[in-house]
């Protein structure tokens, strides 16, 4: 927000007036233009540096790789002429002498060399040096000559970790051409190559590896470094530093595959490059100065005839005074404009003079037909009110009549089948102990009976028949089938005393009710919908005796937990819990089924609304229960999302008050 007001004001300002418009088109068509011939020209002057500069570097590149092979072409021309001292004939005698170690110190300080000269003798142990150290007693196999002279890059100074470079040939005997004597190496120490390099340089071997030999510029040893030097002409950023670059490289040679790449930092182009950007600024402040003034006298000579019409229109809208005319002699364009407005505020005001008689009328039919519209809405609205009435009288009767036929007709058939199937389930219930008895009392008689003495013949018999009727499994399965049978009679039993104390559906006495047992009698009804696929799980914790009606309650208790059961596609779990909240009996219901959207949630107590198939339900399983709920003075709490299930809270009164109000309207209902 303080960023934005500063840059409002400041379209606010230009947009205020025309002439200041017109100075914003063409300062903005000059700085694009001047901007875009500048870019060309910063452009143009930036690509011509850097060629030039590039043209340098790599001229200073192939120099400074020319002193290199220059200077090491002149080592090895002296260490071949060296080779063929006669003075080297003394090697076999081990120059006992030190004939050749005396040569060797006279070479280096001659030459003014910084490394040393070393010979070996054919077997190749060392003979003499340049100087005292003697650190190299054995040649090295990186400086055995395999030709006329060897040249050795950089490489690490036997024993030590000194860097340098190394010139290696063979003695000959001057004798025999065919006899070699031995070896005579140059150790040139590499401080030599790099100091040779000068500023802003990096010296890189192509072939092998590593690839880095020397450096005087930081951040080069990065591999990524290496690679754009290695295969980049022009801009590089090496240690987020930007050089431009430039190299040179021998293809023969001792030094063939070497590349020198010449660097040189952005100030010596960004100098040059800001000069001309100065002189630009300058040019550009040079131009704005008239073009100012020019355009300042343009816009005052187009907004002037403007201003006279915009003083016409501001009087116009003040006073409403159609009458104003525009005074302009000029015949232009904007003159043209003023005669056109002069005939527009005419025919305005012409139209206004019409406008207002017209309105006058209109206001007057309009209180008529206003009058009229009223009375008619205030008769639909009486009669809206008592069709509303009237269809929420006939639902309401209607799903009570189905309620009333339904638990009347469920109850006499639930009755009639418990009473029915109690009295032979009865019967055999009862007969199983004594089956049992029974069966054991002939099991003992049988194991006495073959304790018993009998003849060879007899016994051998009586084993045969027993062997061939499989005693032993029969003893076992007897037993096990008399218990099986005991226990599916005991729950054909239970499934009996559920459909009994559910057959109370049409009770209507209110009465002390432990709404836990109504619950288990209704899950004892719906275990087959449980079996193998629904988890149950209850958390009873009332315990306490609620006046209702039992009969209805267990209604309320079928329709929820069969929705649930209905809500839950696969497996699943419903969780009944019943708890105490101050005055109030709390029963929730839970599952984990498909949910309820939210739309339709409102909805779903409306008697014969449902979200089932044709034929699956018919909408008034949650609107009776509703009522019922509410018969006993309590209510139904939803929550439900969808995807993850819902939840019935069921509320009824532990105390009689809340339903002394309806308790005669609920009998006479019922």
């Amino acid at each position: 927000m303080i960023h934005r007001l500063p840059l409002n004001r400041v379209r606010q300002w230009f947009s205020s007036t025309i002439a200041r418009k017109l100075w914003l088109a063409f300062a903005g068509v000059f700085l694009v233009t001047y901007l875009a011939t500048a870019f060309v020209v910063v452009a143009a002057v930036r690509s011509g540096v850097t060629n030039a500069q590039l043209a340098a570097l790599a001229q200073l590149a192939k120099l400074r790789l020319s002193n290199l092979d220059d200077r090491f072409g002149e080592l090895a021309t002296n260490v071949r002429a060296w080779s063929k001292l006669d003075v080297m004939n003394d090697i076999p005698s081990g120059d006992i002498d030190k004939r050749i170690a005396i040569v060797l110190g006279y070479l280096k300080e001659d030459y003014r060399l910084h490394g040393d000269l070393f010979v070996f003798n054919a077997a190749g142990r060392l003979v003499a040096g340049s100087g005292p150290r003697r650190d190299v007693v054995d040649l090295p196999d990186i400086w055995k000559p395999h030709s006329p002279l060897d040249f050795i890059d950089k490489h690490a100074y036997p024993g030590t970790r000194a860097d340098i470079a190394a010139l290696s040939a063979p003695v000959f005997s001057s004798y025999s051409r065919n006899l070699q004597l031995g070896t005579l190496v140059l150790v040139v120490p590499w401080s030599d190559v790099r100091n040779s390099l000068g500023d802003n340089a990096v010296l890189i071997r192509q072939r092998g590896s590593p690839a880095l030999l020397a450096t005087t510029v930081d951040g080069v040893e990065a591999p990524e470094a290496l690679n754009k030097l290695a295969t980049r002409e022009g801009w590089v950023t090496i240690d987020r530093e930007r050089y431009l670059a430039s190299s040179s490289t021998l293809d023969h040679g001792l030094l063939a595959g070497w590349q020198v790449v010449s660097l040189a930092g952005s100030d010596a182009v960004d100098a040059t490059v800001n000069v001309v950007k100065l002189q630009l600024a300058v040019l550009c402040l040079l131009l704005a100065v008239p073009l100012t003034l020019a355009i300042r006298w343009l816009s005052n000579r187009l907004t002037g005839p403007l201003r006279e019409l915009k003083r016409v229109v501001s009087e116009i809208t003040q006073t409403g005074d159609l009458s104003q005319r525009v005074r302009l002699p000029s015949r232009d364009e904007l003159g043209t404009l003023a005669k056109a407005f002069n005939l527009m505020a005419a025919r305005m005001l012409r139209a206004s003079e019409e406008r207002e008689q017209f309105v006058r009328e209109l206001e007057t039919s309009a209180q008529d037909l206003e009058t009229k519209v009223r009375k008619r809405t205030r008769e639909l609205t009486t009669a809206n009110e008592e069709l509303r009435r009237t269809l929420n009288d006939l639902k309401s009767a209607q799903s009570q009549l189905i309620h009333q036929e339904k638990m009347a007709s469920l109850g006499q058939l639930v009755a009639g089948v418990a009473h029915e199937i109690n009295n032979p389930i009865g019967f055999i219930y009862a007969n199983f102990p004594h089956l049992e008895e029974y069966v054991v009392a002939l099991l003992d008689v049988l194991d006495e009976f073959q304790r018993l003495p009998m003849a060879k013949s007899t016994r051998q018999r009586m084993e045969s028949r027993l062997a061939a009727a499989d005693m032993d499994f029969l003893r076992d399965d007897l037993l096990k089938i008399i218990r099986s049978g005991k226990s599916g009679a005991a729950r054909v039993k239970d499934i009996i005393s559920s459909l009994r104390s559910f057959s109370r559906l049409d009770e209507a006495v209110l009465k002390a009710a432990v709404l836990e047992e109504g619950l288990d009698d209704t899950v004892g009804l719906l275990q087959h919908h449980l079996r193998n696929r629904i988890q149950l799980v209850r958390d009873y914790q009332l315990r306490l005796p609620v006046l209702c009606r039992p009969g209805q309650m267990n209604q309320v208790f079928m329709n929820i937990l069969h929705n649930a059961l209905q809500a839950i596609d696969g497996p699943g779990t419903i969780s009944i819990s019943t708890r105490s909240d101050g005055e109030w009996a709390v029963v929730a219901i839970a599952d984990n089924g498909r949910g309820i959207a939210p739309d339709i949630r409102h909805r779903i107590f409306d008697p014969f609304f449902t979200t089932k198939k044709v034929g699956e339900g018919t909408g008034l399983g949650l609107s009776i229960s509703y009522g019922i709920v509410k018969n006993h003075g309590g209510r139904i709490d939803v929550a439900s999302e969808l995807g993850r299930g819902s939840t019935f809270t069921i509320y009824l009164p532990l105390t009689h008050d809340e339903l002394s109000g309806t308790t005669e309207e609920a009998s006479h209902g019922a």
